[in-house]
């Protein structure tokens, strides 16, 4: 990690002296956050982290700003416009910055990135585009760049006689982008680097390489390395299983879906009492094989609220088949919380990401990671807490722990300690090659 922040250090500042020069900016970022089910946001963390980014450009110079970001997928709960983002940095910037948010306040649009935001950037004006997932062009980068939206929005600008340019401030979202699929990431900002216009870095995704630096060296000094999968897209946990167990001293601990799914791929005529394709619906024969090879007794633990072992059988516990929400099952309980906390002992770094439950359900089922985060906490003074992931520090802050570091980058943030060399990058972080020299 440490050999590509020269280079990130280096195009940031670059770009940031061409913000100086009152160009309109369109800004890729993260804002994706744990909202309830009425739709109201939980945690601010990363529409803050947003905000900074748009303060910090306007005030060296930026003359409009036009954001994007996504906010979940299409079938999730939280699936949903980001008119409520835009409302949560509007009240972030009339409380925070009272004497700027005349200029600074953000219009919500109903298009992302589209030509009716032109009238408003011309004008000074700061924009928050809707969900880009709701964009067609996004999910899958089409034949032709040149006729989408903001590359339409951008040559407009330009033909109106304003400088343009591109900030990614994603770094949440930089391990998408390289499978032909999230244009925003990789294949615009590469799009755009081709025609001319500048593309660069914000200080926060620089910041945050460094962050990754330093936890790589944490990583290489340390005995034992616990790794807690405890939520997320289940399948994207194939790529950090593969980096982490090039390293022979780190442990992983298994959530309660991906102990389904290890369990599964082990014993595939195994039955959990509710229809499996609810929980299985991401992880297909060549996925499950790839478990399969992942599994190690020693360094995988399982969540032992899960199943019960016998010597002759693994039966699984009952599970309601009325449960209509797949990643509402609670696989830590007490067993789970005494096994875990046993493992965790020794180790000088533990790595958290997601929580084994909904979030939205922490009154439900947070009592045990509750239990299990403050024994971790208290077993062990000198231990060092990594919480990534929007669901870790939600779940974790209700637990009232402190940590010791923290990134809202969630996958990213687990893969960018262990990548090291280019074709890493290329392959589990491709939205930053665009943005090197």
């Amino acid at each position: 990690m440490h050999q590509f922040l020269a280079q990130l250090e280096e195009a940031w500042k670059a770009g940031y002296e061409f913000v100086k020069g009152s160009p309109v900016v369109l800004k890729r970022t993260d804002i994706n956050s744990v909202m309830s089910h009425s739709g109201k946001i939980m945690n601010e963390r990363r529409v803050r982290e947003a905000i900074e980014t748009t303060i910090e450009l306007r005030e060296i110079g930026a003359a409009a700003i036009s954001d994007a970001s996504h906010q979940s997928r299409k079938g999730r709960a939280d699936f949903y416009p980001t008119l409520e983002h835009s409302r949560v940095m509007n009240q972030i910037l009339e409380i925070e910055h009272p004497d700027r948010y005349d200029e600074w306040e953000y219009i919500f649009s109903e298009t992302c990135w589209g030509l009716t935001q032109f009238g408003y950037l011309t004008n000074g004006r700061n924009v928050m585009s809707n969900n880009i997932r709701f964009a067609p062009w996004e999910l899958k980068v089409p034949s032709h760049l040149y006729d989408i939206p903001p590359v339409r929005l951008v040559e407009k600008l330009r033909d109106a006689g304003h400088r343009v340019c591109y900030v990614q401030d994603a770094f949440p979202s930089a391990h998408r982008g390289g499978q032909k699929k999230d244009t925003s990431m990789c294949a615009l900002p590469t799009f755009f680097k081709q025609r001319g216009i500048p593309v660069f870095p914000s200080r926060h995704f620089a910041d945050e390489m460094k962050k990754f630096a330093e936890l790589n060296k944490i990583i290489n000094q340390s005995k034992k390395v616990i790794v807690a999968l405890f939520g997320g897209k289940v399948t994207e946990y194939l790529d950090v299983l593969s980096l982490y167990k090039r390293h022979d001293h780190t442990e992983f601990l298994a959530g309660s879906l991906l102990s389904l799914v290890f369990l599964k791929s082990q014993h595939p005529s195994l039955n959990f009492g509710v229809n499996d394709e609810r929980f299985f619906q991401d992880v297909g024969p060549k996925e499950l094989n790839q478990f399969k090879e992942h599994f190690d007794p020693d360094r995988v633990h399982l969540a032992k609220d899960l199943v019960i072992t016998t010597p002759d059988e693994i039966v699984t516990k009952a599970m309601n088949p009325k449960m209509k929400l797949r990643y509402e099952v609670q696989g830590i309980g007490a067993n789970s919380v005494k096994y875990f906390a046993d493992i965790v002992k020794g180790a000088q770094l533990l790595i958290i990401n997601g929580c084994p439950f909904n979030i939205r359900r922490f009154e439900t089922f947070g009592g045990y990671f509750k239990e299990l985060m403050n024994i971790v906490r208290k077993q062990n003074g000198s231990l060092k807490i990594y919480e990534c992931g929007g669901d870790a520090i939600t779940a974790i802050k209700f637990s009232g722990v402190k940590t010791d570091i923290s990134s809202t980058a969630g996958k990213l943030g687990l893969l960018a300690p262990m990548i090291e060399t280019n074709e890493d990058l290329k392959k589990f972080a491709p939205a930053v090659v665009p943005l090197l020299k």
